[in-house]
């Protein structure tokens, strides 16, 4: 097999499923020589998912504020608009990116091109690492969603009015204004718009929590390759010196390739991280709320359903934060690396070359949340903190 039939085969594992993801809603870019039908199919299913959200928000939110009295409903209601929102805005932060996803993805091809057989079973563990955390992210996102908006609107009790007139209910309570949502095909209609709606907010949970770890987990690759040159260039002791000096420019060259790399992939996720660290701990906090409310109902279906969601919430902060961690891990293996080199051991000629590469070595990688704060373990510690923080105070004042 050629060079480039396993590279197409190796890119098409490590992106299948998350292209199939993001290819739902038009948020994996197109080749520019794709035909007229292809560009307008992708435009298409933008609008189409704009409106999905957006029949989503609206409604809920005029009848959080205008219909609805009852403090913790209201709160209740929150939970699935809040959550609908931040995927809204994740979803335009995606498409408005969508050329620098392009190059992404061309370097990260370049990479497999051109990697050796060892770099590329590199990137193929890393890969296989990005595609089981996209996985358990859809599981629990979609096994969530599916029980709240298909499932719990079946099991809710009806209400029967004074008139008469027995109320269904939606997977999401909206106020219509001038439609009346009760009547069929009103009701029906509405009811398939808001499932389809949830799916499209879970497919942008899972595919840009897979796409910032599929990105992320490449830079590790590189970084653990990085390392293994460093190792190989303090074997070579008794080389003439304008090899070594060619093994010192190809680390040099490589680190800063990387670089170049990680502030592309930063100015993509940027704004995802910072909104999954923000919104997913007041989501958690809501979540945890609404439980509470059903533990009091002792309505074990809503409970299960709510667990669900408080799962896939925790879980898609957790897999960030985790992601990030390792950046920082492996960025801490290249810089204790060239700590660790025996450069004192080396001629003279040699040992001052080490010099730059220590001092890019000493420069750790990290993954930023909109330039405010570094992604870690850490910050996820902080986040659930904060989110119970929230939760004992909603507590006492609603």
């Amino acid at each position: 097999m050629s060079r480039l039939k396993e590279t197409e085969e190796d890119l098409r594992y490590a992106t299948g499923f998350l292209k199939a993801t993001l290819g739902i809603i038009g948020a994996w870019p197109i080749p520019p020589t794709s035909s007229l039908s292809t560009r307008i199919s992708h435009r298409t299913k933008h609008v189409l998912v704009n409106f999905l959200f957006f029949l989503m928000i609206v409604p809920s939110l005029s009848y959080v504020f205008l219909k609805e009295k009852n403090n913790r409903m209201r709160l209740k209601l929150l939970a699935p608009t809040v959550n609908c929102s931040l995927q809204t805005f994740k979803y335009i932060v995606l498409l408005f990116q969508l050329k620098e996803i392009q190059t992404a993805l061309d370097a990260i091809r370049q990479d497999w091109m051109n990697a050796t057989e060892e770099n590329r079973s590199i990137f193929l563990s890393k890969a296989k690492i990005g595609r089981g955390m996209v996985l358990m992210v859809a599981v629990t996102t979609y096994g969530g969603g599916i029980c709240y908006r298909a499932i719990l609107p079946f099991l809710r009790e009806t209400i029967v009015t004074s008139e008469n007139v027995t109320v269904r209910p939606l997977p999401c309570p909206g106020y219509f204004v001038f439609l009346d949502e009760q009547r069929s095909p009103n009701y029906e209609i509405l009811f398939m718009l808001q499932v389809l709606s949830g799916f499209m907010s879970y497919t942008v949970i899972a595919g840009t929590c897979g796409f910032v770890a599929f990105l992320i987990l490449h830079v590790c690759g590189m970084l653990k390759i990085l390392a293994n040159k460093m190792k190989r260039l303090e074997d070579t002791t008794n080389v003439n010196e304008a090899s070594v000096q060619r093994q010192i420019k190809d680390i040099v060259d490589y680190q800063t390739k990387i670089k170049g790399f990680l502030e592309t992939v930063k100015a993509i996720t940027k704004y995802i991280c910072l909104c999954e660290m923000l919104c997913g701990s007041c989501l958690i906090c809501i979540v945890d709320y609404c439980i509470l409310m059903e533990w009091e109902n002792n309505n074990v279906v809503s409970i299960i359903t709510y667990v669900a969601f408080q799962i896939s919430f925790v879980f898609s902060v957790f897999i960030l934060c985790y992601i990030g961690q390792l950046l920082i891990n492996e960025s801490d293996i290249v810089a204790e690396t060239s700590y660790r080199m025996n450069w004192y051991r080396l001629p003279t000629w040699q040992a001052r070359y080490m010099i730059l590469i220590i001092a890019m070595s000493n420069h750790s990688m990290t993954l930023t949340a909109g330039k405010v704060f570094d992604v870690s373990l850490a910050v996820f510690s902080d986040v659930m903190k904060m989110s119970m923080g929230y939760f004992n105070l909603l507590r006492k004042v609603i």
